[in-house]
């Protein structure tokens, strides 16, 4: 693998040489560097944002699609902290919360490579009623098994959303099924 200095150009070089994203926009908000990648292919509607620290840590990196709010919605609240991409095998340190953001080492950069490589797993069900999302569960494997994270889109107070009805239970609702590798397959040719 290259060599790179910091997030931001490893970020850059993997996106922007796959040929599959343009060169990004930028905005600082706060203390976080902000870049939007979007897909030179123009009927994705794709978007990769990024976010860098000035201590040279990446803070998030989240995959956007107008297709899949439900996803949307859980990837605007994930944020990476130091020990989010330890070894897994190693439970001293997995999970070991840490500082907020991932370092640049050999070990981050690898994973994620390899998240990039791959592109999304698992599927976002939604749940219509009349053409509107009432309710979005995101299975972050191919089956429904495994583990799960769902919102509801209805408004109202704390009462309300406690004593409802399920979204799944309402008369006239529509399934429908996104796989997210449809969304964002990875990228080629790093």
């Amino acid at each position: 693998m290259q060599e790179f200095k910091d997030w931001k150009e490893f970020i850059n070089r993997s996106l922007i040489d796959s040929g599959q994203f343009e060169n990004p926009i930028s905005e600082l908000k706060n203390e976080t560097e902000i870049e939007i990648f979007k897909s030179t292919d123009k009927d994705s509607l794709t978007e990769i944002r990024v976010g860098y620290l000035k201590n040279n840590r990446l803070i998030y990196l989240q995959f956007f699609n107008p297709k899949i709010p439900g996803y949307n919605k859980l990837m605007g609240n994930e944020y990476f902290t130091e020990g989010d991409l330890n070894d897994i095998e190693d439970h001293e340190t997995f999970n070991d919360y840490g500082d907020i953001g991932l370092e640049f080492n050999k070990q981050n950069t690898k994973q994620i490579l390899i998240q990039l490589e791959t592109g999304l797993e698992g599927k976002e069900v939604q749940y219509l009623k009349n053409s509107q999302l009432v309710k979005s569960v995101i299975y972050f494997s191919g089956d429904e098994s495994g583990l799960s994270w769902s919102h509801d889109f209805r408004k109202g107070n704390i009462l309300k959303r406690i004593f409802r009805k399920k979204a799944e239970k309402i008369d006239g609702i529509k399934k429908q099924e996104i796989n997210l590798n449809e969304i964002f397959r990875g990228i080629k040719n790093v």
